[in-house]
């Protein structure tokens, strides 16, 4: 499934979630939007970016933008985070990113039954999920970065 086909509404049944680590804080991205997790790699700072842009990485042959997830969902800055989670491009005339985080923790299952609407109208926020580690911020990653 491309970032274009990511459901907006509530889930209809269980899917798999990647979990990971800004700071202090745990979010997640549906799996099926993700392409890889790799190590961090040297970027290229790119002029009149985005604040929440950190610049480009060559990524398997790919110009790959690089983000600071954590400017961009409003927890404070982190360009300096290891971890990259690279995201399927809409398609194949789309820009690949990537989103920096500290730490990947796991693919698990989220029930429907779990997941309370975000208490405010973010569009990255597409939920909280319940769970017996505590609260995790369900996130969709922006097509347009």
């Amino acid at each position: 499934m491309s970032l274009t086909d990511a459901p907006d509404a509530a889930l209809d049944e269980p899917t798999q979630v990647l979990e990971f680590e800004i700071g202090e804080e745990r979010y997640c991205v549906a799996l099926d939007v993700v392409t890889e997790i790799i190590d961090r790699k040297p970027a290229r700072s790119l002029p009149d970016s985005p604040p929440h842009v950190v610049g480009a990485m060559d990524y398997r042959g790919a110009t790959t933008m690089l983000v600071d997830t954590a400017s961009l969902l409003g927890v404070g800055s982190n360009p300096d985070a290891s971890r990259v989670v690279v995201f399927d491009a809409a398609d194949e005339d789309a820009t690949v990113f990537g989103w920096l985080v500290d730490e990947v923790d796991r693919v698990t299952t989220v029930d429907p039954e779990t997941v309370d609407d975000a208490p405010f109208g973010d569009d990255l926020t597409r939920g909280v999920v319940r769970g017996d580690d505590g609260l995790v911020v369900w996130v969709d990653p922006p097509v347009d970065e």
